[in-house]
């Protein structure tokens, strides 16, 4: 089992936006790196929900993979702003589809959410492609970085 992080916008879909629709696709990614790691989640793997573009980014829950990337719906319709042509050129000539989209189920809420400026200022994190500039809307956590938020969350990280 791998455990992601995923970025939403809280006025776009919020945790509690997942947790009514859930299980929801996990749609509207638009860059190939963040794609990619889409393709390498697996059912089961656990995912820290974090608010962003908000007043105080923060890890505020967790989910669970519940469905392997799918193609993206989202790009196939000319009236969504992440349409893209090539995504429905791809589906008809039969290629793999260029944009993917996870179905995530959730979990739960961390008791007290974490903010970023405290994930930012712990110093096993100061290396920690999580707190770069160039943050990914989709990226993979490793061990040591599980274990440091789990440590500044005072829980669990599991399902």
């Amino acid at each position: 089992m791998r455990h992601w992080l995923v970025k939403t916008e809280p006025d776009t879909f919020s945790l509690e936006d997942l947790r009514r629709e859930s299980p929801a696709l996990w749609d509207g990614v638009r860059n190939y790196q963040a794609r990619n790691f889409l393709r390498e989640m697996r059912c089961g793997d656990v995912v820290l929900i974090q608010h962003s573009s908000c007043k105080v980014p923060a890890i505020v829950g967790l989910a669970v993979v519940s469905e392997i990337a799918l193609p993206d719906p989202t790009a196939s319709h000319p009236d969504h702003a992440g349409f893209d042509p090539r995504h429905v050129a791809d589906l008809e000539a039969g290629k793999p589809p260029r944009w993917l989209a996870p179905r995530l189920a959730y979990l739960r809420p961390l008791s007290t959410t974490l903010p970023l400026s405290r994930i930012k200022a712990a110093p096993p994190m100061a290396e920690s492609h999580l707190v770069r500039r160039a943050r990914l809307s989709v990226m993979p956590l490793n061990e040591n970085e599980i274990a440091c938020i789990a440590s500044l969350a005072g829980e669990s990280l599991m399902p």
